[in-house]
């Protein structure tokens, strides 16, 4: 009897370890894996998305079907840089594969790197467990390359053409797009360069986020104008 329950769990963890991951939107995902930190958040612990609900919808839309470019154009501080540390946080664990996250300049991904990316990753034992420890003798992990199973996610700078162009990527996160440069160098528009990383995966994907600046002269109003210009309404508390 001892041997057969023994058998018996043997089989359910061999099976536990080789079971499909539970199916999972984003915003799901950051409600049970994800963890702010005190460098990221005025209310450091478990991330609740029912806290910021305008984040359910942007955060959640790029994985549904026929979705390939999600635009947030949004004012400060209301959590546009969370929502694509989400996706990416979901896509090392849930749908690996490489990713780029374009920064104005490659000083700002050096510090977007320190800053947030690593105590993210610190602060979420999952995260912990998937990417590569940087402090490993064979690790491949940089400070502008995040390494794990299946993938590895590159930090750029827009100011930067080579940072952009040495790897092909299936998702594209781009913060603040209305403060990056006009042209990478002498190689033109960073957003195109970035693009033509993407141009073997079918199924990928860009995130563009920004505050807006100058009316009638912003990268982020002509990507929305070009969207379907979904919009988060709150019903007035008085009707």
């Amino acid at each position: 009897m001892n041997q057969l329950t023994t058998a018996h769990n043997l089989i359910r963890a061999a099976a536990r370890a080789v079971a499909p991951p539970p199916e999972l939107s984003v915003s799901e995902w950051s409600d049970r894996h994800r963890v702010l930190t005190s460098e990221a958040s005025a209310e450091p612990g478990k991330w609740r998305t029912d806290r910021a609900p305008h984040q359910r919808e942007p955060m959640d839309a790029i994985r549904e079907d026929g979705i390939h470019t999600v635009v947030m154009m949004w004012c400060a501080q209301m959590g546009k840089s969370e929502i694509l540390f989400n996706n990416i946080a979901y896509t090392a664990t849930m749908d690996p594969g490489p990713m780029i996250m374009i920064q104005p300049t490659i000083s700002m991904a050096q510090a977007i790197s320190v800053d947030r990316i690593a105590p993210m990753i610190a602060a979420s034992p999952l995260l912990r467990r998937t990417f590569a420890d940087p402090k490993s003798r064979d690790s491949s992990t940089t400070q502008l390359h995040k390494t794990f199973p299946g993938g590895h996610l590159t930090l750029a700078g827009g100011n930067s053409a080579a940072s952009m162009s040495s790897r092909p990527v299936k998702e594209v996160y781009i913060d603040e797009l209305d403060r990056l440069p006009d042209s990478a160098g002498t190689e033109g528009d960073p957003t195109k360069l970035v693009e033509k990383r993407t141009a073997t995966f079918w199924n990928r994907f860009k995130i563009l986020v920004s505050t807006p600046t100058t009316k009638n002269d912003s990268r982020i109003e002509t990507a929305f104008e070009d969207s379907d210009q979904r919009r988060f309404y709150l019903a007035c508390p008085h009707c």
